[in-house]
């Protein structure tokens, strides 16, 4: 097994700048509202956590601002300055809405983005569009993802898998390659925000969608990569088992999110705080704080995902758990070795 060292440095911290967005969509982690809020970070506050973010480890996590939609922001291009300024890895994860033209993209391009992710969750207008709440957004969706192609930005497509969607995988695979894509990050439905349970796959509809994406990865010029779902580890590994098996990023190792009021969490789908950027250094509270060292050890979990071979490659999803629990170390209900004992 090859491991990261997750406990002293996160892969990937994903910043929400603002919860204002103008789409409405179904599942929506952060519930999204037509307003800024009020006391979101400012800039001058930002500074200070960029400062800690690109000082603090030996090798600097990826930065992606998300929302709401950053473009709500009008100092986004002062944010995204000040974060590669400081030799952060910069990505951006936007809206599909009239703020997102393709000026904005070479602009962003030009101001040393790395890469701008996309949602896409359907494989024609009628379902992508009921998704995100207005029309028009599945075929703005595709020109825009040409326009990152052609500007030499690196292209990452994001689908929430539920039972619509999961349904249509062989047929959303094909629309990835045919957009040329970087990466393909597939976020498997927690019921939080807007997310109901309804909305969301049975541990059986998990594992089956995650056989199906790891035999089409294994010949994929680009890389996949799973939220949602930390039991890919098992599944890939058992799929390849002469391959080693990584460590991947998931809640509170390897991977972290700030929210726009500068509330640290393991994840955007887990809405408990571990502390706040105002008050404590980002550096701080992602090694040190209780929750996020109580979500490292895996001998905290309780039932099969405290007993399971893959306990500390995988832990199940701490998210889903807490969600449907309201327990944070119960055993993951999205994973079959839950339901079987």
């Amino acid at each position: 097994m090859t491991y990261m060292n997750y406990a002293e440095a996160p892969h990937v911290v994903t910043w929400e700048l603002t919860r204002a967005c103008k789409l409405h969509c179904q599942h929506c982690r952060a519930q999204a509202a037509s307003k800024r809020h009020p006391d979101e970070l400012s800039l001058n506050e930002m500074y200070w956590v960029l400062d800690d973010l690109a000082t603090s480890f030996s090798r600097p996590p990826v930065l992606v601002f998300t929302g709401g939609d950053p473009l709500e922001r009008p100092d986004l291009p002062d944010i995204i300055g000040a974060a590669v300024d400081r030799g952060l890895v910069t990505a951006l994860a936007p809206s599909v809405t009239p703020h997102l033209t393709d000026e904005v993209i070479r602009e962003w391009k030009k101001a040393g983005v790395h890469s701008v992710s996309l949602s896409l969750d359907g494989m024609n207008a009628t379902t992508h569009d009921r998704f995100r709440g207005f029309p028009g957004t599945f075929d703005r969706t595709l020109e825009i993802a040409d326009v990152i192609v052609r500007e030499g930005l690196a292209l990452q497509l994001n689908t929430s898998i539920g039972p619509k969607t999961a349904m249509q995988l062989t047929h959303l695979a094909s629309l990835v390659k045919f957009l040329h894509v970087t990466s393909w990050e597939l976020f498997f439905v927690i019921p939080v925000g807007r997310a109901r349970p309804v909305d969301a796959l049975s541990a059986e509809q998990i594992e089956k969608a995650l056989l199906w994406l790891a035999d089409f990865a294994l010949d994929q010029p680009f890389r996949i990569t799973v939220v949602g779902a930390p039991h890919w580890t098992r599944v890939t590994h058992q799929l390849l088992p002469q391959s080693p098996m990584r460590m991947i990023a998931r809640e509170a190792r390897g991977f972290a999110f700030i929210d726009h009021l500068g509330n640290v969490y393991p994840s955007g789908y887990l809405p408990v705080s571990a502390g706040n950027v105002r008050h404590r250094a980002f550096s701080d509270i992602y090694r040190r704080s209780a929750l996020f060292r109580m979500l490292r050890d895996a001998r905290q979990f309780e039932g099969a995902c405290g007993t399971c071979d893959y306990r500390d490659a995988c832990g199940g999803s701490r998210a889903r758990a807490y969600a449907m629990t309201g327990n944070l170390v119960a055993a993951d209900p999205g994973c079959i070795g839950t339901q079987t004992g």
